[in-house]
């Protein structure tokens, strides 16, 4: 049987899959420069809604519009990157799921490269605290764009536990603050440890909220009894403050079952069954379930992402609105 030729594709063999999770090779002619931002915006509209109308109205521009940017898109890179059915959105494939950080990435940079250019660029020195358990390559890369937008900016970067960092703050020996605090309950309640400690809340603006939950393994030995093994962070932990407090209000015992003051050793702690938990929901590991609702305990109040500085420091304000402009706080719902 005579050999295929170098270059030749043998008969009855596509060149393509069409099936939208199968990785198939790529045509010699995929070019990155066929692609387009308006192409590119279409698709995080779409992955962000998952539907078409309320995409296009997002970005303003009828549905037939953003259909034809999207399958363009498609075509050049020779993949589905949304999953259809009758003509509705279902979900992104897994092509689109590798697609949708990188385009995310490249629409941020271009806008915050546009935004540079309104300003008077940086200059000058900032300290800035972010809590331990923040996601560290989200606000590390978004300090590293700032930067790039101004080469006489330097931002010193410390992390530490939330009320280490307010200390810092209302010492003076740090600039800028993001932490974390215990979020106003269903009951009324107002929060515990001096909500009003920078001049009535002039200093603060609130960045993220999400719900806190109580976390244990599958394995986890049920239902309680006696007094509750908790896993958590050292005193001064936002997350611990909120448990404890609860815990009391309730009348119920608990003991420390294991402490860290590591993000991931606590995961890991709770994953292998050694007691209960609490964590904000986007930490929640897959092999983590929620008790919220489900036992004895009590309910958990939402855990707020504050920022504080100096609102009449212009450096600070700028900086400020360079730096939340590349923070991604939707990336919080998979960390």
């Amino acid at each position: 049987m005579a050999k295929p030729q170098p270059g030749n594709q043998p008969p009855n063999i596509p060149i393509f899959d069409t099936a939208p999770d199968i990785h198939v090779p790529r045509s010699p002619q995929l070019d990155d420069r066929r692609i387009t931002l308006e192409q590119l915006r279409a698709f995080v509209a779409v992955a962000g809604e998952l539907d078409f109308q309320r995409a296009s109205s997002q970005l303003r521009r009828s549905q037939s519009a953003l259909t034809q940017s999207l399958q363009k898109l498609e075509d050049i890179l020779e993949c589905r990157l949304i999953a259809r059915r009758r003509g509705q959105v279902e979900d992104l494939t897994e092509n689109g799921k590798r697609l949708l950080p990188l385009a995310e990435e490249i629409l941020s940079r271009l806008s915050a490269a546009v935004e540079s250019f309104r300003q008077p660029a940086l200059r000058g020195r900032i300290r800035l605290g972010v809590p331990d358990d923040f996601p560290l390559g989200n606000i590390a890369g978004a300090v590293r764009r700032c930067m790039e937008a101004n080469p006489a900016l330097r931002v010193e970067v410390t992390s530490a536990l939330s009320s280490a960092l307010q200390d810092l703050y209302r010492n003076q020996n740090i600039d800028m603050i993001i932490y974390k605090r215990i979020g106003d309950d269903n009951t009324g309640t107002p929060r515990p440890g001096g909500i009003n400690e920078w001049q009535n809340n002039r200093d603060t603006s609130l960045l993220h909220r999400q719900p806190l939950h109580w976390a244990c393994a599958a394995a986890f030995a049920s239902p309680i009894k006696g007094e509750i093994p908790l896993i958590t962070f050292p005193d001064g932990c936002a997350y611990r403050a909120a448990a404890i407090r609860a815990l009391k209000q309730q009348g119920l015992g608990y003991f420390n079952a294991y402490r860290s003051a590591s993000y991931q050793n606590i995961r890991a702690a709770i994953s292998n069954g050694l007691g209960i938990g609490i964590l904000p929901q986007s930490a929640l590991n897959d092999d983590h379930i929620s008790l919220n609702g489900q036992t004895m305990l009590p309910a958990l109040p939402d855990i707020e992402l504050v920022m504080a500085y100096q609102r009449q420091n212009t450096l600070l304000c700028q900086f400020r609105q360079q730096l939340l402009r590349n923070i991604d706080f939707a990336a919080l719902k998979t960390e």
